[in-house]
């Protein structure tokens, strides 16, 4: 199927969203790279990871569990299961009953101590279906781009779980079947980086399509290359007060 008839099926005359499958949306991208590579273009597929190819509950869940070693108080975090896990500490504490906000606070900075390092990012699982997908990408001719918020400091932890699940992986000097971009500064805010990284990624090659899990980042992509299949992943975000567009498709992960 096309991708361009997909999106037009989905928005529909009144730009209302349609249910597409996610499996039309997943196919229609991959015959856009394809096309592309045809024409002899170079084909990106943009790629966020942080709950869109890879699902971090393990790393929250492991954090909590360590938290929860020698404080009583916060017992219950032991037993937080991975489909428990929101998108901060302290909700998913909340959730568990844990509501003492002196300890809460406390856990807060345990987590934010660690769960942005090497060693923790190697706990992420992968959505399901991704690496495959990103093979697939890589088979029909495109470039996956893992377009991440994560910064230079965490890039080795990064490519070691990426390697770990299968995904293509960028070659030292740049060159390879895949692309990483990651911020060079921790401070710097995510929607800020990813605005002056679109337009690096668009001297890489022609943007065929996006894949994100925070709506304003999407609609970013939307506004950036808005001939390009840009996808919402619907697994959690930051709970932003920002509205999707109504055209964009949604998946789960990336199985067919």
């Amino acid at each position: 199927p096309d991708a361009d008839d997909d999106l037009a099926r989905q928005a529909g005359a009144s730009g209302r969203r349609r249910q597409v499958s996610q499996a039309e949306v997943l196919t229609g991208v991959l015959a856009r790279v394809e096309r592309a590579r045809a024409a002899g273009q170079a084909p990106l597929v943009l790629l966020d990871l942080d709950d869109t190819l890879l699902a971090t509950a393990l790393r929250h869940v492991r954090i909590m569990a360590e938290f929860a070693k020698g404080r009583p108080r916060a017992a219950a975090l032991a037993k937080v299961s991975p489909e428990a896990v929101r998108y901060t500490v302290t909700e998913t504490a909340h959730a568990a009953g844990v509501d003492d906000e002196g300890l809460l606070a406390e856990l807060k900075d345990f987590w934010f101590a660690r769960f942005f390092t090497n060693e923790y990012l190697t706990e992420d699982d992968q959505v399901p279906g991704a690496a495959e997908f990103c093979r697939l990408i890589v088979r029909r001719g495109g470039v996956p781009a893992y377009f991440t918020g994560r910064d230079e400091g965490m890039r080795e932890g990064t490519l070691r779980n990426l390697a770990r699940h299968g995904f293509p992986l960028p070659g030292e000097d740049g060159a390879g079947p895949a692309l990483l971009v990651l911020k060079d500064k921790f401070e710097t805010p995510d929607l800020e980086f990813k605005r002056k990284g679109l337009d690096f990624l668009a001297a890489h090659g022609s943007v065929e399509a996006g894949f994100e899990n925070e709506p304003a980042h999407i609609n970013l992509f939307d506004e950036r290359f808005p001939e390009a299949t840009n996808v919402f992943v619907d697994t959690k975000h930051s709970g932003k007060p920002i509205r999707l567009k109504a055209h964009l498709p949604v998946v789960k992960d990336f199985r067919f």
